[in-house]
């Protein structure tokens, strides 16, 4: 009964935070958050205006990403109405899925006490926690990699013909969901496969025909963007392939981002608690965790998100010594409590971040931390604000004129950036088309209506300037027989950004 409360309390507890937090919040998504939530639009767009037909266009509205996830955001907004609120809500039943499956999965391995220690030492963690709040893909993920690994534990070596039918299912949905689901589900599926291969055909032949959904029509896509994620993480000094350094950096991102120095500690003792008490039940976890992460470090592209879903793993690991020694659980509850304000509303009396060890410096230098109260300021406390973008669009916007704006950008700056003035154009679906301006062409620079350009930083501070985008200013400032300013703004960061008026077309 004890164990039940516990979950009830935590999920009551994250829901209404979350609840709290959306409604004190009003922060334009940016940069890949954007980007879903306009792929979301132009699927709710396409069922609104061709019912179930639309289902044959889905996989070519979301870009170079599954469609999954778009839909369910795209469901929110059906049924809540298009809103950044709405989007934000669509990650509320992810925790439950996320903490229930990791209860089902601890329930294999330990008390059902220790079970609802990891279920809500997972939801808790406080990346996840930031991402319960964002538009990316990455908090849906990690709660179905969860769901499909306890299917997985349920299929009993895949002789159970239920579970192992809706393992395929669930993997199917996955792979819909990202292409990484499968590196979490690989390894311990072929520990059962070797022995019964011919059962596990089942899950197989629903899987792939599930995936094969947006796969076959898609995979040139995805070829691309793995091509563009290779190059964003050289640009980045992303450590090289399989190499010690991405070890540590992987290692960095869990202990400095994902969990913070306190329970890092616990899940390291948690390590050398299963490696002294392992039994063979514990297997097909290490192999999920080991060649997870082995398989990701073979992308050059490293981000702390993108090994999220291993951490049901990583609570599960953590609970397995604490449910073993309850007098810890009260004081870990209250740590939960406590780093749950932290990164959610913030404690203004303590420093935004103490770091314990500086990491290796690059374009965004991860760093070793007690703790940080946001996350490279990007994600953290709720801020009522106002980007702009809706009165740059007001302002540009000419609703009589038969050909859409153009407005050419040359900023980068999060919540001030393309991908934020596309959801909002979709959204508002006002005839404006607003692109990036990435080299010095002039007559490509010319050839847009007007011109938005900041005064002083061009992108994310410590991040990557656009390209060019200096000289492109430059350029623009140079001539004001070209371009006429009517009007300059700040942003809520400081900056001053001018808007021009493009007085000569070529």
């Amino acid at each position: 009964m004890q164990h039940r409360i516990l979950l009830a309390g935590a999920f009551l507890h994250l829901t209404i935070s979350n609840l709290v937090w959306i409604a004190r919040d009003s922060l334009p998504p940016f940069w890949d958050m954007a980007h879903h939530q306009s792929g979301a639009l132009r699927i709710l767009y396409a069922f609104r205006e061709s019912g179930v037909a639309a289902l044959w266009d889905v996989p070519s509205l979301t870009g170079s990403y599954p469609p999954l996830y778009h839909s369910i955001v795209a469901a929110f907004y059906a049924i809540f109405g298009i809103s950044i609120d709405s989007a934000q809500l669509a990650n509320i039943p992810a925790t439950a899925i996320l903490m229930g499956s990791t209860y089902l999965i601890g329930r294999h391995l330990m008390s059902p006490m220790g079970a609802a220690v990891g279920a809500v030492l997972v939801a808790y963690y406080p990346l996840l926690i930031w991402l319960s709040r964002v538009t990316l893909i990455d908090y849906w993920l990690t709660a179905l990699v969860a769901l499909a690994l306890w299917l997985l534990l349920e299929t009993d070596g895949f002789q159970n013909r239920r579970m192992t039918l809706l393992f395929g299912v669930v993997s199917g949905i996955g792979m819909l969901t990202k292409w990484t689901f499968a590196a979490f589900l690989v390894p311990p599926a072929l520990l059962f496969l070797r022995r019964r291969w011919r059962k596990a055909l089942l899950s197989v032949a629903v899987a792939i025909p599930i995936a094969s959904y947006w796969y076959l029509s898609r995979a040139s896509a995805l070829v691309g963007f793995f091509q563009i994620n290779t190059a964003g993480g050289l640009a980045e000094g992303d450590p090289s392939r399989l190499s010690w350094q991405a070890v540590v950096w992987y290692l960095r991102a869990l202990g400095g981002y994902q969990l913070f120095l306190p329970l890092f500690v616990a899940f390291l003792i948690g390590l050398i608690w299963l490696y002294v008490n392992f039994d063979p039940k514990w297997t097909p976890l290490v192999l999920c965790l080991i060649g997870a992460w082995l398989c990701l470090m073979t992308f050059q592209n490293k981000d702390p998100r993108y090994t999220v879903p291993l951490l049901p793993v990583v609570a599960l690991i953590t609970a397995g010594w604490i449910s073993s020694r309850r007098a810890w659980i009260v004081p870990l509850l209250a740590l939960l409590l406590f780093q749950h304000h932290l990164v959610s509303f913030g404690i203004r009396t303590l420093p935004e971040k103490v770091i314990i060890v500086r990491g290796v410096k690059q374009p965004l230098a991860y760093d070793w931390n007690l703790y940080t109260q946001t996350y490279f300021d990007l994600w953290g406390r709720p801020l009522w604000q106002d980007w702009k973008i809706a009165y740059v669009l007001d302002r540009v916007g000419a609703p009589n004129q038969q050909d859409p704006v153009r407005v050419g950008m040359i900023p980068d700056i999060p919540r001030f950036d393309s991908a934020a003035f596309e959801f909002y154009i979709l959204a508002r679906q006002d005839r404006v088309v607003v692109r990036r301006l990435n080299d010095l062409d002039t007559a490509d620079i010319q050839n847009n209506d007007y011109i938005l350009l900041s005064e002083g930083a061009q992108g994310y501070p410590g991040g990557l300037i656009p390209p060019e985008a200096d000289r492109i200013t430059g350029y623009v400032l140079d001539h004001p027989e070209a371009f006429e300013v009517i009007e300059w703004f700040p942003l809520p960061n400081g900056e001053i950004i001018r808007l021009y008026r493009v007085q000569s077309r070529t």
